[in-house]
């Protein structure tokens, strides 16, 4: 059997505690959803709608839905994730760009939160999956 130095102690102790609190943090976020912006609410949407394209690209030869209908059931429970939290009582809330493909440019816009002009933003998503918070002039 091996003996732990105290700093080999302390590294340990401190990785357990960063785990210990990084788990802690993901079930609070969970459970905490509602307590985001709407802003911030719209992007991790953008982004889920992003992935689930991505996701059906990976099933279609590539090529992205041709519409957002097309990801329900099969990719989304149902149509209440196209509903921009910017405006919660219209049921279409992202603008999508059709007919791209997943190797396409990264930059390439998938979907937008059509809301967020109004609140001078622009909120997208990229074919990268990554997403965005712009201002606009």
């Amino acid at each position: 059997m091996f003996k732990l130095s105290t700093l080999q102690k302390c590294v340990i102790i401190a990785m357990l505690a960063f785990a210990a609190l990084a788990v802690y943090w993901m079930m609070s976020g969970a459970s905490g959803q509602a307590s985001k912006s709407p802003v911030t609410q719209s992007l991790t949407r953008a982004k889920k709608l992003c992935l689930a394209c991505r996701i059906y690209a990976s099933n279609h030869q590539g090529n992205l839905p041709p519409s957002l209908d097309a990801l329900v059931p099969g990719y989304l429970a149902d149509h209440s994730a196209f509903v921009s939290p910017l405006m919660p009582g219209e049921p279409e809330g992202y603008l999508y760009t059709p007919g791209l493909k997943d190797i396409g440019p990264v930059n390439a816009v998938v979907v937008e939160d059509k809301f967020a002009p109004r609140q001078h933003l622009r909120i997208v998503a990229y074919l990268d999956g990554s997403a965005r918070v712009l201002p606009t002039p």
